[in-house]
């Protein structure tokens, strides 16, 4: 049995769309598992992960607004603060009013933001290796290409 069949989908009958979509969300599911035990030993989960590698390499010295966060990530309003207030709790983001704008937070990662992120990266890095590693690189690269072809199409709607 498949895995798609379990789902009650049934392949081959010119139902791509579905199996399209199942099989995308399925493979996230999976990858998202694997990636949340990994960060899981560095009190970390991907929504906190994303946050932090946003700041530090979108916002950069200069630091970066939590709407520009935002626009960047897949987090509603209330669920960023929630995140950020953990993060800024941990030591790992700082969090202060725009100059002459006292609405606007900016958000500059820490030094142990930082370091941690450094400390995280290669062992995360592999990982994202290994889970694409059961496709072939010329596999990868068609799969990337279709990728970006759905996303920019379902962006411009």
């Amino acid at each position: 049995m498949t895995s798609l069949k379990a789902f009650g989908i049934e392949e081959d009958k010119g139902q791509y769309h579905e199996e399209i979509i199942y099989s995308f969300v399925l493979i996230y599911n999976i990858i998202m598992d694997d990636i949340t035990a990994y960060l899981k030993s560095y009190h970390l989960t991907p929504g906190k992960l994303n946050i932090l590698m946003v700041i530090k390499h979108k916002g950069r010295k200069q630091g970066i607004s939590q709407v520009e966060i935002s626009k960047h990530l897949i987090v509603t309003p209330s669920n960023m603060t929630k995140l950020i207030d953990k993060l800024e709790k941990e030591g790992l983001v700082n969090r202060s009013a725009l100059e002459g704008d006292r609405r606007v937070n900016i958000m500059n990662i820490t030094d142990q933001g930082s370091q941690l992120l450094d400390e995280i990266w290669p062992a995360y890095n592999k990982k994202l290796m290994d889970l694409a590693a059961d496709l072939e690189q010329g596999q990868q690269k068609q799969m990337c290409q279709l990728l970006k072809i759905w996303l920019d199409k379902l962006q411009a709607r």
